[in-house]
């Protein structure tokens, strides 16, 4: 009988800590939709992946590569005017930044948790309530912390879709 109580240990842990406020999935988003709305970049920027902040370095890189005046169009779409001085020091970190803050989504990005399912012990879908439908957002278990996945990110998805 003893035996059977330490193995069910662990499944009744989960079940209490998942009806008592959620999932470190769940609140991962919820860090990260706070932090976007109370426009804290240098915060959101720490609770997203390193492949999600490697894909914003990586675009920097290709901005640099083109240079200046070759990329200022594409980059003024992407994140606002700036000057050469500015471009040069720009980085993942700085784009995101700007990205982000010139973005109205991102700054509604939903709190209202619809579901969360594990795909497998590092990988959670956390389906949030949007005014366009659900929104599916990927979050990653990297060195023991859940952080959002940016690389894997659709839009949401038609109510009826």
């Amino acid at each position: 009988m003893r035996t059977a109580w330490i193995l069910l240990l662990p499944a009744a842990c989960a079940l209490i800590t998942a009806s008592c406020g959620g999932s470190d999935a769940s609140r991962a988003v919820e860090r990260f939709a706070d932090a976007l709305a109370d426009s804290s970049y240098d915060e959101a920027w720490q609770l997203v992946t390193p492949s999600s902040r490697q894909l914003y370095d990586s675009t920097v890189v290709i901005l640099h590569h083109f240079g200046y005046a070759e990329a200022l169009t594409p980059l003024t779409e992407l994140a606002g005017e700036m000057t050469e001085e500015e471009f040069q020091a720009l980085d993942g970190r700085r784009l995101f930044s700007l990205m982000v803050a010139r973005s109205e989504t991102a700054h509604a990005l939903s709190t209202s948790i619809r579901s969360v399912t594990y795909r497998d012990s590092t990988l959670a879908v956390v389906v949030v309530r949007t005014g366009e439908g659900p929104q599916e957002v990927p979050v990653r278990l990297v060195e023991g912390a859940w952080l959002v996945d940016l690389t894997g990110l659709a839009p949401p998805a038609g109510e009826g879709e």
